[in-house]
């Protein structure tokens, strides 16, 4: 009866094996044999780049003479035109240049007034015929030199002092702005020194000025995508501090040398921005492009992650009947990152067995 019982057991035991080594292999069977149809869809590569918006155009107004700022006439965010007054500069006088231009004027118009008599004397005897013309002209010549002469010390004592000429038409200590656009920023402050622009110098910055109705975005792209590029084309960009507003814009300028970053080849891009002036935008706001660098259209695919990579071949598993795997070599197009054009070897009846990668 013991004998018996035992028996019972192991074969209950070895039911019980055979039908999970059965159960294994069945749900192995169902993992490994799962497929998927090539699908024919548009296929879009994408780049994202981030980037941020910038005046097209930013002028930097200089002054011409050194001083300090006596009056501001704007401040950062006044719309300003051509010729509107900003700044009045009044200027440091070295006393010893004073003294030498009062000097010079003051022999100068010793001179004159030494030339304007010998003239008029001479002028006389002229009119009276007591000597020549040729003579006459000498003294007339030396009166009009001397008449200039003072004319022009004037000017540069009044230059030395004031920063300007009375007979100047455009006085530099007024300093105006020779675009229109916006304020962006006023650097100096009123009774802040001023340094004038010149060949060694750039001089003091006064004000930047800028046109906000027309912005660029700006951004750099690696060398990998920038093959894809060209001047023309279109593509949006989503402002992030306006909930990635979507705006249109217009690829302009790549640069033509890459900038090595962070061991990345980079270039330089600029779009500019189409704004139907709805949305006010600012300098500075950061920006993300989404550029279609290459598309298909209706082309044959699947998903990447089913292809199988072999030394320089690519290659399929197709399930044949009987759930029979077949290799299969094919050749592929452009890739989304998660399905890729397949060109050539495959037809939308197969089944493409799903990797388990």
């Amino acid at each position: 009866m013991k004998n018996k019982t035992n028996l019972y057991v192991s074969l209950f035991i070895l039911i019980i094996a055979v039908a999970f080594v059965l159960l294994q292999q069945t749900k192995s069977d169902h993992k490994y044999t799962a497929s998927e149809k090539p699908k024919i869809v548009n296929l879009k590569l994408r780049q994202y780049v981030s980037g941020i918006l910038i005046p097209e155009r930013e002028v930097k107004i200089k002054s011409q003479i050194s001083g300090i700022i006596n009056k501001l006439y704007h401040k950062a965010g006044d719309t300003i035109h051509t010729d509107d007054l900003i700044a009045e500069i009044s200027i440091l006088p070295n006393p010893q240049n004073i003294e030498i231009a009062e000097k010079t004027l003051k022999t100068c118009e010793i001179n004159h007034e030494k030339c304007e008599k010998e003239f008029k004397r001479y002028k006389e005897l002229y009119a009276k015929k007591v000597i020549a013309e040729q003579e006459f002209d000498k003294y007339r010549e030396s009166y009009l030199i001397s008449q200039e002469e003072m004319s022009s010390a004037k000017k540069q004592l009044q230059i030395i002092q004031k920063g300007y000429s009375q007979s100047q038409q455009n006085i530099p200590n007024f300093i105006r702005s020779t675009v229109s656009g916006t304020v962006l920023d006023i650097p100096l402050k009123e009774g802040a020194s001023v340094t004038e622009r010149n060949n060694y110098n750039e001089g003091s910055t006064i004000a930047n000025i800028a046109d906000l109705q027309n912005l660029i975005f700006k951004a750099k792209i690696s060398e990998s995508d920038v093959a894809y590029l060209k001047k023309g084309m279109a593509f949006e960009i989503g402002i992030s501090a306006l909930k990635n507003k979507k705006l249109k814009a217009t690829l302009s300028h790549i640069t033509p040398k890459a900038v090595e970053e962070n061991g990345i080849m980079k270039f330089e891009i600029e779009a500019r921005v189409e704004n139907n002036h709805d949305i006010q935008l600012y300098p500075g706001f950061s920006a993300i492009a989404e550029i279609i660098l290459d598309k298909r259209d209706s082309v044959l695919t699947i998903k990447e992650r089913n292809l199988i990579f072999k030394t320089d071949s690519l290659y399929v598993e197709l399930l044949g009947r009987n759930s029979k795997k077949i290799k299969r070599l094919v050749k592929t197009g452009l890739s989304d990152g998660l399905r890729i054009e397949i060109t050539e070897g495959l037809s939308l009846e197969d089944r493409v067995k799903v990797q388990s990668n």
